[in-house]
């Protein structure tokens, strides 16, 4: 049997909050972000190693979070148009609020 994956990458989507968030992240958090973004286009939903990523109750959609050491991306993923959209990265301590 042979497994056909999909080779139509996601598009990553950044919000303007995003933006803001970045300036307040410490440089080697953003090195592993941006290493994590080139996943996201493949299969940004799917656990496997390296990545922390469990989807959020209470959250709006399909809101996914991604561990990155003391700090959290939240984001959303439209399977039907393909897309992931970054809403937010923040310190632990702020994220969910």
């Amino acid at each position: 049997m042979v497994l056909v994956q999909n080779s139509r990458p996601y598009r990553v989507l950044i919000d303007k909050r995003m933006e803001r968030d970045l300036e307040e992240v410490p440089s080697h958090i953003m090195k592993r972000l941006l290493r994590i973004l080139d996943e996201f286009e493949r299969a940004p939903g799917r656990p496997r190693a390296g990545f922390d990523v469990k989807p959020l109750r209470g959250f709006p959609g399909n809101t996914y979070r991604l561990r990155i050491g003391d700090y959290r991306v939240l984001y959303s993923i439209d399977e039907e148009r393909k897309e992931v959209r970054i809403t937010s990265v923040a310190h632990r301590s702020r994220a969910y609020r």
